[in-house]
């Protein structure tokens, strides 16, 4: 009694007492993607799968370059409407030694 009293006994029911834990698997949803979405999409055949995604890819490299043209239109319109006046040296610009 004195032993437990003053935890000198410790070192013998830590090692009595732990059990082996097993981890039990458990699916749960992830992020917008619900349970059934993510079951179903396992099951689904790998071929289906990746012609699914290369038409996602295509569609995203779709709508970027028509981005990238329309911001090319934007800079050449703004080009022309400047007149097209060179950069050159500047003249009397003043400026150095006296």
């Amino acid at each position: 009694m004195y032993r437990k009293q003053h935890k000198k006994d410790i070192a013998q029911e830590a090692a009595q007492n732990r059990g082996c834990t097993t981890k039990k698997p458990y699916s749960r949803s992830i992020m917008g993607a619900t349970l059934e979405i993510i079951q179903k999409k396992r099951t689904e055949r790998p071929e289906v799968r990746d012609a699914v995604r290369e038409a996602a890819l295509r569609e995203i490299k779709k709508r970027i370059k028509k981005t990238n043209d329309e911001k090319k239109a934007k800079k050449e319109e703004g080009n022309m409407s400047k007149g097209g006046a060179s950069k050159g040296p500047k003249l009397g610009s003043g400026g150095g030694k006296r």
